[in-house]
C-alpha cells in the first residue's frame, strides 16, 4: 500500500526508535537516527568487513553517492549541486568558510552575542594569527527589530564579513537573514552563516537570503550520523573563498597534474571545498507561557525548532538531571541558564505537555 502523506506520527516514530525509549526533545544536540540510516551503515560495514575497501569498482561508486548526496543537501538549502559541498558537519564548514578570506592584520569581523562555539571560536583563530578585529554585536534573544539594529551600528566600510546564525542556539530565534545580507552587502561585506539549527527545521533558501556561505549539519535536525554536513558557497562570491585544505575528492582529475605545483585543479564549484507536519514548536512556544513562574526567551514571531525557557528559582542543571531520570531529554544553555527544549516532527503534544508539566513542577 502506498502510504499517505503527511505520515502519522506514530508511523514516523516507529522508525525512529529512540523516540520511544524517551521523550527525545533534543534535536538541537542530535536528532534521532533512523532504523533505516542506522540498516544502511550496517549494511555498508558489513560489505567492507567481508568484500573489503580496495574494489576496483569501488573509488567510482564512491564518486556517484558523493555527486547525488551533495544534489540533495544542496536541494535541501534551495541551491544547485555546484554550489554545494559535502563537510564533517557545521563547525568545519564555518572554518572552512572563515579561513577561506584572505584576511590581513587590522581587519575585522563582526559576529553576536548569541552565537555557538563553532561560529566564534574560528574568529578567535583569526584573531590570534592575523590579529583580526571581532566586534560584537548584542542582539539580546535575538528580536529582528533589535538584531537588525545592533548589526546596523557594527556592519560599516572597512568590516570584512558578518558571521551570524541563522537560528540562534540559545533562544530558538530565526534571524532576519535577507535584512541583514542587504546591510552587510551594502558595506561591502561578506556574510557567513552558521545553520547547525535551521536546515531541517525550517525552510531555507540559501540563494533568495542573500548569503556568502551558508554551514549545516547532518546529524541534528536531518536525523543523520554523525560528521555529517553541507557548505553552500554562493556562486557570486566563490572567487572570494580559497580552499584552506583540500584533499582528492576537491579535485578536477582531467586537470590534475603531479608534477607541477603551479596548477591547482580546483573543482568549478563548491566541491572544491570537500574533505575525506504539524508546527510543534509554536504548539511548545504557546503551552511554554503557562509554566508557572517561567519566563520564554524565544520571540514569538521567530520560532525555529527551538524553545527557551527559563524558570524562576530553579537551578536548570538540577531540572535537566530530574527530568533525565524521568525520560525527558532537552538541555540547558550555560550562556543564558535557559531549559531548551527541541520539538521535531516526531514529538507528539503529549510529550510536549508533560515536559512543560515537569519544568514547572
Amino acid at each position: 500500500m502506498t502510504p499517505t502523506y503527511p505520515l502519522p506520527v506514530e508511523s514516523i516514530r516507529e522508525q525512529l526508535p529512540s523516540t520511544r525509549a524517551a521523550a527525545y526533545l533534543n534535536t538541537g544536540t542530535a536528532g534521532p537516527i533512523p532504523a533505516l540510516t542506522a540498516a544502511a551503515m550496517a549494511e555498508e560495514a558489513r560489505a567492507e568487513l567481508e568484500t573489503g575497501r580496495i574494489h576496483p569498482t569501488g573509488f567510482g561508486l564512491l564518486r556517484e553517492r558523493i555527486s547525488a548526496l551533495r544534489a540533495e543537501l544542496a536541494a535541501l538549502v534551495g541551491a544547485e549541486p555546484a554550489a554545494a559541498a559535502l563537510t564533517q558537519g557545521t563547525t568545519a564548514g564555518m572554518n572552512i568558510a572563515v579561513a577561506g578570506l584572505d584576511w590581513k592584520p587590522g581587519d575585522e569581523v563582526v559576529t553576536t552575542t548569541q552565537e555557538h562555539g563553532g561560529a566564534l571560536l574560528p574568529l578567535y583563530v583569526l584573531h590570534r594569527r592575523h590579529g583580526v578585529k571581532v566586534s560584537f554585536a548584542d542582539v539580546g534573544n535575538g528580536e529582528a527589530g533589535r538584531a537588525l539594529e545592533a548589526l546596523g551600528r557594527a556592519i560599516r566600510p572597512g568590516v570584512k564579513a558578518v558571521v551570524l546564525s541563522h537560528v540562534l542556539y540559545t533562544t530558538g530565534a530565526t534571524l532576519p537573514l535577507k535584512e541583514i545580507s542587504d546591510l552587510a552587502h551594502a558595506a561591502g561585506c561578506l556574510v557567513i552563516v552558521d545553520g547547525a539549527q535551521s536546515v531541517g527545521a525550517i525552510p531555507v533558501d540559501a540563494p533568495s537570503l542573500g548569503v556568502d556561505a551558508y554551514a549545516f549539519s547532518g546529524q541534528k535536525w536531518l536525523c543523520g550520523p554523525e560528521s555529517t554536513g553541507g557548505l553552500y558557497i554562493a556562486p557570486q562570491a566563490l572567487e572570494r573563498f580559497e580552499p584552506t585544505f583540500i584533499s582528492f575528492m576537491g579535485v578536477d582529475h582531467d586537470r590534475y597534474r603531479w608534477d607541477d605545483p603551479s596548477v591547482l585543479p580546483v573543482s568549478p564549484g563548491a566541491a572544491r571545498f570537500e574533505f575525506a507536519l504539524p508546527y510543534r514548536p509554536s504548539v511548545c512556544w504557546e503551552r511554554a507561557q503557562e509554566v508557572p513562574g517561567a519566563e520564554v526567551l524565544t520571540p514569538g514571531g521567530q520560532l525555529s525548532g527551538l524553545i527557551a525557557v527559563r524558570v524562576a528559582g530553579q537551578d536548570p542543571v538540577k531540572t535537566v538531571e530530574r527530568l533525565a531520570a524521568e525520560g525527558v531529554l532537552i538541555r540547558m544553555i550555560p550562556e543564558n541558564g535557559a531549559l531548551r527544549i527541541s520539538t521535531g516532527f516526531y514529538n507528539t503534544p503529549e510529550e510536549i505537555d508533560r515536559t512543560l508539566q515537569m519544568i514547572g513542577s
